[in-house]
């Protein structure tokens, strides 16, 4: 992550520059909230640390950061605020409920716990309207086969 961002500041107005995206699967594991998950050892908060620096000034340097966490309540706030565009599915966590709200508002949160299966509450500069709205997700054909 060092070399990632490194590489972004020393390239930083080099128009042939590659752009980075950093993605975090299964983020709780990997920025984990302090109050929530606590942060024991040294190489966790260094790598919370350096994923946050990432965040916040990672887009100046043309690194993106693509997020992805089943709960919000147990991810790094620091990170979490710096996502520019949120999509959420379902969800039924007070906690996490409560950190969207922030984000969409409590008329719009309160429709995340009724999403059906594949619809998803969107907001943010990735989609062009200045209201959370609610897309559905197109089952992939070949994925709907291999169920029955």
């Amino acid at each position: 992550l060092s070399s990632i961002f490194n590489y972004g500041r020393q390239e930083y107005g080099n128009k042939t520059k590659r752009r980075i995206l950093v993605v975090l699967e299964e983020a709780h594991t990997v920025i984990p909230e302090a109050s929530t998950m606590g942060l024991g050892d040294y190489d966790s908060r260094g790598m919370v640390a350096k994923i946050a620096q990432i965040a916040l000034q990672g887009r100046k340097y043309d690194i993106g950061l693509l997020v992805i966490a089943q709960r919000t309540a147990t991810v790094s706030k620091t990170v979490l605020t710096q996502c520019n565009t949120m999509i959420t599915f379902a969800s039924f966590d007070q906690t996490g409920l409560d950190f969207l709200s922030n984000i969409y508002g409590a008329e719009h949160t309160a429709r995340v716990s009724n999403l059906p299966f594949l619809h998803a509450l969107v907001f943010g500069k990735g989609i062009k309207s200045e209201r959370p709205v609610v897309v559905q997700i197109p089952e992939k054909p070949e994925l709907k086969k291999s169920k029955t």
